[in-house]
């Protein structure tokens, strides 16, 4: 039974729900140049940081359904957008073994916009294609980009709870 309770997916859920409240109630009303700050998305692209590539993949569809199914979106379209956050922003383990917080959080901010980017293009082969509308998009991109920046340094960690992942310890070699 302890083995269970350990499992990545029962400590997703509780903590996706809870963002997912947050991103709708409080900031759902305080919106920066009139956007929704993304709270499930950049916690999508914030486990592909300590989880890599795959893991934040895994993660961002796993929160992509819960916010699809929180907020009546078309079934499977933020799962795409988060899962695809969450890649991009693991793809930081490519570039360093630990990366530093500055690198951590250029792409956490990276994943979480390549995610918000490609909402209009699944939207528009899920759905009539009403999506694109580049003015807004041109005002929407550099909020998620600098709100998810900033909330990385919180979510980092959470997410890093979440995969069950601990930090890695450096050890000098005896000899």
């Amino acid at each position: 039974m302890g083995s269970l309770l350990r499992r990545p997916i029962l400590r997703i859920i509780p903590v996706g729900l809870i963002a997912l409240a947050i991103q709708i109630s409080w900031f759902g009303s305080v919106r920066p140049f009139a956007t929704v700050i993304e709270v499930v998305l950049c916690l999508a692209a914030a486990s592909g940081v300590p989880g890599g590539a795959e893991r934040g993949a895994w993660m961002g569809f796993v929160l992509g359904i819960m916010f699809d199914l929180g907020t009546g979106a078309t079934l499977g379209q933020h799962a795409l957008a988060y899962g695809l956050a969450g890649f991009v922003a693991g793809l930081v383990n490519a570039v360093a073994v630990d990366p530093h917080w500055w690198l951590s959080m250029l792409f956490v901010s990276l994943g979480a916009t390549v995610g918000e980017l490609s909402i209009p293009v699944i939207d528009t082969f899920m759905s009539d294609g009403g999506g694109w509308q580049g003015e807004r998009l041109s005002r929407i991109l550099p909020v998620i980009a600098v709100s998810s920046a900033a909330l990385s340094f919180a979510l980092i960690p959470i997410s890093r709870w979440c995969l069950g992942i601990r930090k890695k310890k450096w050890k000098v070699m005896n000899q």
